[in-house]
């Protein structure tokens, strides 16, 4: 059963996370990625089925799983709303020039949730290049990037994954985006309240 989370979803499934850590005395560390991300910190993006999520410390997986198992049944959501499944699908760069920064959207009494800096999503989505899917999310962070070049697209992809070029793929998606035009710089959604 897919489910469909917009940013309000998003806020409220998180904070009823909070909750359930808090509730069972619990510390966690949560690192966020993709669309999930993107609607809280960066634009507006619709909607997304899941939190690409990364653990980080403290807390343990089992903890923030069996936390996020209850708020999905509480709320009648996948299970797998909390996804943890990207951190063994190599699309976060760990061993390049450029390290990923991470953005606090909430710290408060052990519990940690950031999202990673706009050219580390940047760069992930590069790496993604779904064509539909990641259009939108690519043409964005281009112009929050301040990127107005294919060179400097790749630049800015090398410096996360060393070694690694655009695939044919991802330099066409860049090219037709470039060519059409990037959007007007757009303000970032309002406050997370977590």
């Amino acid at each position: 059963m897919a489910t469909v989370l917009d940013r309000k979803s998003i806020i409220e499934g998180l904070r009823d996370l909070i909750g359930e850590l808090r509730d069972a005395g619990e510390a966690a560390g949560i690192r966020l990625v993709g669309g999930a991300a993107l609607a809280l910190r960066y634009f507006d993006r619709g909607t997304t089925q899941d939190l690409d999520s990364l653990h980080i410390q403290p807390g343990t997986d089992d903890a923030v799983s069996a936390a996020a198992a209850r708020v999905a049944s509480r709320r009648g959501w996948d299970p797998a709303w909390l996804n943890f499944a990207v951190e063994q699908a190599d699309a976060i760069p760990t061993f390049g020039r450029r390290e990923v920064e991470w953005e606090p959207i909430y710290d408060d009494e052990g519990i940690v949730i950031q999202v990673a800096a706009k050219e580390a999503m940047l760069a992930m989505k590069l790496r993604a290049n779904r064509p539909g899917r990641d259009t939108n999310d690519i043409r964005q962070l281009l112009r929050l990037c301040d990127i107005e070049s294919l060179d400097q697209a790749e630049e800015l992809y090398e410096d996360f994954y060393p070694g690694d070029a655009l695939t044919d793929r991802a330099v066409s998606m860049v090219n037709a985006i470039l060519a059409a035009g990037l959007p007007e710089r757009v303000s970032p959604p309002g406050p997370i309240d977590l």
